[in-house]
């Protein structure tokens, strides 16, 4: 090859600025994502890990009754409260509460409601909310609480900040599912079950081995007995000497005394050691540890931790702390967040936690004395603050929802055509097709807005 020829070959592999082909682009390594090696990626081919425990699922994790009592603990707490509504800052009479807030569910008590929603955040680590109905006005009329295994989610490549939401294969509108969780982990949420893997594999396998022990495959003999002679076996019966002696021993009654001669060199019951087979101190440090993942106090889940109890004194302080450090920041604040999203713009949501935090009633009734003598509080507010006034929040009626409210169909039975008014109205001096966007997905049911036509399951 001459140099001319060495010339042009080189040439030819510059690229030009005039081509066609596209210049060649570098992928930077994202710092903040922990890529698995090699080894990982074989095993997980082959269905394994390098990891010495697994990941326990939702319902063995929930087995355990440390995880199960902090859960029903959190949810029962959060559905024996009432929820308040203030609009402008100022608290709004029982009677005039958004209807919404007071029974949110219209098939369902309001306790079964936000129960369900805590119970989802405690142990899926998100709370999803379809809103079931709307009004004339656009406004939320019902609420309902879906299983978070059942909705998918996908990134939205158009639009990112539209998620794709499907619910049983459906693609469902962005506003009309609501999502609430824990800790946002990308397009999901994530709770102390989920991040907490290790901790919970623990609890799990600890239980299950002391169940194993003593119902399965488990367990010791209960007597031990020592032949001063080696035993064989007997060639006129084929059976070993230590089965016949064992079941000669078994064969005799029960609370008898037992004779044996030089042959047999010691006798000794064997104990179990209740404590190590159960793995009882194991399961109570995990006890401490699950009071930890769902940052409350051990002793509200009845752990016994050293230096530390609840007495009829400070039990108010306990509840406060709970509220405080658990309930609030987890769960309580992303309900009534999400809740005043669906109310007008001055109306807020609030739950009513003065009872949960009470103190013993002698306390308080000292302290309402202190006040009233004072001039700081009057007899009508203390009797406000322990629930004893006329039209109290507490006391308030639950009223069923209006017939509004009640979905005629589920999503899966809806067309995924938009529906629109087929009446008539006065448009200038000319009648005119209404034509009015009534609702996204069929059908319909209401009053259109526009030209007053009455519509039933229109679709």
């Amino acid at each position: 090859m001459t140099l001319w020829d060495r010339v042009t070959s080189m040439m030819a592999l510059t690229p030009r600025f005039d081509s066609v082909e596209p210049l060649q682009t570098r992928m930077a390594i994202d710092s903040f994502t922990s890529y698995p090696g090699l080894e990982e990626q074989l095993l997980a081919v082959q269905g394994l890990t390098s990891r010495p425990w697994r990941y326990p699922s939702i319902r063995e994790a929930l087995g355990v009754p440390a995880i199960f009592g902090a859960a029903t603990f959190i949810s029962n707490q959060v559905g024996s409260l009432t929820m308040r509504a203030l609009r402008n800052e100022v608290e709004l009479p029982p009677a005039d509460r958004p209807r919404l807030i007071i029974r949110p569910d219209p098939f369902r008590i309001p306790r079964e409601f936000y129960a369900g929603t805590a119970w989802n955040l405690a142990t899926r680590g998100e709370a999803w909310w379809w809103v079931a109905a709307r009004d004339v006005d656009d406004q939320a009329l019902s609420l309902i609480n879906i299983p978070p295994h059942e909705v998918h989610v996908e990134d939205n490549r158009d639009d990112p900040r539209y998620p794709i939401i499907k619910w049983r294969d459906r693609v469902m509108p962005n506003r009309d599912f609501l999502q609430i969780v824990y800790v946002r982990d990308g397009l999901r949420g994530v709770g102390p079950l989920q991040m907490c893997g290790a901790a919970v594999s623990v609890a799990v396998e600890s239980q299950e081995w002391a169940a194993n022990f003593f119902i399965e495959d488990g367990g010791t003999p209960s007597v031990w007995i020592k032949s001063a002679v080696e035993l064989g076996e007997d060639p006129l019966t084929g059976v070993h000497e230590a089965d016949t002696l064992r079941d000669q021993w078994m064969n005799k009654p029960h609370n008898t005394p037992r004779i044996t001669d030089p042959s047999i060199e010691d006798v000794k019951l064997m104990g179990v050691n209740e404590q190590g087979a159960a793995m009882l101190q194991a399961r109570g440090y995990q006890n401490a540890e699950v009071a930890t993942m769902y940052n409350m106090d051990a002793t509200l889940l009845n752990a016994a931790i050293s230096g530390s109890s609840v007495t009829y004194q400070n039990v108010g302080t306990k509840f406060e702390d709970f509220l405080r450090g658990c309930l609030r920041p987890n769960y309580l604040e992303p309900i009534e967040q999400t809740m005043s999203d669906l109310l007008t713009r001055s109306t807020v949501a609030r739950f009513n936690t003065a009872a949960l935090t009470l103190a013993d009633i002698k306390t308080r009734y000292d302290v309402y004395g202190v006040g009233i003598d004072k001039g700081i509080i009057d007899v009508p507010e203390a009797r406000r603050f322990e629930g004893l006034a006329p039209g109290d929040v507490e006391n308030a009626a639950v009223p069923f929802s209006p017939p509004q409210a009640v979905p005629s169909t589920i999503p899966v039975m809806r067309t995924a055509e938009p529906v629109r008014c087929n009446g008539r109205r006065m448009r200038g001096m000319v009648l005119t097709k209404c034509n009015r966007l009534l609702a996204e997905q069929g059908p319909f049911t209401g009053t259109c807005p526009r030209c007053g036509k009455y519509h039933e399951a229109a679709a």
